[in-house]
């Protein structure tokens, strides 16, 4: 079973799909086409000024996606991918979606014709994901290791939650020799280590200022030092604990 289908199945609803993805396609770049003949893309460098009886190209693409049933900002999207993607330039077989988002690649001529190895089938080919990978985007699943580091920093964002994070992993012998190994992180523990070093002091301090005041006052102000039994105070970093004998 894959899902809630039998293997063969999953297959026929695998290749039918297969199909409606090409039409989809199609439709998409008729669109873009269509579009991009009612409004050619112009050069970079300034507006051109309206016909006083004309439209700018913002109300003709406003006008287009009323009368076709689609947002203005999708008629946009599809005139852009049509005018970056030739139509002797487009591969058949690789879906719109992907050639929108290679679209954005140095060389997406050149890219797209190199696809790149699918661990899972074993052959080189196009998604949604792959395509992203290529571009620099954020993808929806971490599979590299880069991917994955990325995932994690965004989850920990917040200080609570990294400082649990950090101490968790920290616990793990291999995490903390790879950590210590950065020469930036371990400068930053040892500072960190000198810094609560330094507050350590002077709690100590304090609390023996406490100590010695509560010993007065319970001396009656005459100077003699009583010690509590159950008293126990840190100092140096070792704990000591007052005995009556």
């Amino acid at each position: 079973m894959i899902g809630g289908v039998s293997a063969s199945r999953y297959h026929e609803l695998v290749a039918s799909s297969l199909r409606q993805v090409e039409v989809h396609s199609v439709a998409q770049w008729a669109l873009g086409d269509a579009v991009l003949e009612i409004e050619p893309m112009r050069e970079h460098g300034g507006h051109l000024r309206v016909p006083e009886d004309g439209q700018s190209v913002e109300d003709s693409l406003k006008v287009f996606a009323e009368e076709v049933g689609l947002s203005v900002a999708t008629v946009r999207t599809y005139r852009w991918v049509a005018a970056k993607w030739p139509a002797e330039r487009r591969v058949a077989g690789v879906s719109w979606e992907v050639h929108k988002i290679l679209a954005s690649a140095p060389d997406p001529f050149e890219v797209i014709a190199h696809p790149p190895l699918n661990e899972r089938t074993g052959r080189r080919s196009w998604d949604g994901e792959a395509a992203k990978r290529v571009v620099g985007w954020k993808t929806s699943t971490a599979v590299t290791v880069e991917e994955k580091v990325e995932a994690v920093a965004e989850l920990v964002r917040d200080e609570a939650v990294a400082c649990r994070v950090a101490a968790d992993l920290l616990k793990r012998r291999e995490v903390a020799f790879v950590a210590m190994r950065d020469t930036d992180a371990r400068y930053m523990v040892n500072e960190i280590q000198f810094e609560q070093a330094d507050e350590d002091d002077e709690l100590d301090e304090e609390y023996r200022d406490v100590l010695a005041r509560d010993n007065e006052e319970e001396a009656g102000g005459d100077g003699e030092r009583f010690d509590d039994p159950a008293t126990a105070w840190s100092a140096g970093g070792t704990v000591r604990w007052n005995s009556p004998i």
